[in-house]
């Protein structure tokens, strides 16, 4: 059985596992919601480097991972470089934007990449879409994991960043941003494009083809947190 871990700052990470659950086999996960360090969006590179070297270090001492997902872009985007180089013996598993697809099926400028401020500066990936349009909304994954179970009261903040740009496509280059496609979908006419499937496919390359999962959760804040986690991984 495969040891997985996946990381984030919260509630975005389990948008991933949901998907890694469904479709890889023979795990054994571990999601740790790094709600002690989060958001992640506001910090810089170096900050976001030491964090993953304290968590992989966590991890390393008790889980022994044999494999790491950054379920998060902005962690995947400043750091994993670092990570992968530091420790060769785990298999490391980024978050990208889906900028790629989007721009094969849109136009660049008909891209919208919502994003957090630290995404927007460290991804490679706008130097190869240059016309590619960028928002980040202050605050949006905190205000997400805070209103995990009533997202619809963030339809008014979410109408008066995005209606004005009208995309043909957006990029969700955050995991917290897929628990509300419903609510970006009920403002404008367009294609969203997430991360989700893209590092579910990578994982089943490690993983058999057969076998049944566990799953565990853990947190670096206050543990009332995961009753909220749990109830939405399972329920949602």
């Amino acid at each position: 059985m495969k040891k997985v871990a996946v990381i984030d700052s919260g509630s975005g990470g389990l948008n991933v596992l949901k998907n890694l659950f469904a479709c890889a086999h023979d795990c054994q996960f571990l999601f740790l919601a790094d709600e002690k360090n989060a958001p992640y969006g506001d910090k810089d590179k170096k900050t976001l480097i030491n964090i993953a070297k304290y968590l992989v270090d966590f991890l390393n001492s008790f889980f022994k991972p044999d494999i790491v997902v950054f379920a998060c872009n902005t962690l995947t985007a400043a750091a994993i470089s670092s990570v992968r180089k530091l420790y060769p013996q785990i298999t490391f598993i980024g978050c990208e934007p889906a900028i790629k697809p989007a721009c094969q099926k849109f136009a660049e400028n008909e891209v919208l990449l919502l994003a957090t401020n630290t995404t927007l500066k460290c991804s490679p990936l706008l130097k190869k879409y240059p016309q590619v349009r960028t928002l980040s909304i202050q605050n949006l994954p905190s205000l997400i994991d805070q209103n995990l179970f009533d997202l619809d009261c963030l339809t008014p903040l979410l109408q008066q960043h995005i209606h004005p740009i009208s995309p043909r496509a957006i990029v969700l280059g955050c995991t917290h941003f897929e628990a509300i496609k419903p609510q970006i979908k009920s403002l404008c006419d367009c294609q969203l494009f997430g991360s989700s499937e893209g590092i579910g496919k990578r994982l089943c390359e490690f993983c058999p083809s057969s076998g049944g999962n566990d799953c565990f959760f853990m947190t670096t804040g206050e543990g009332d947190s995961l009753a909220k986690y749990y109830h939405y991984f399972f329920n949602s």
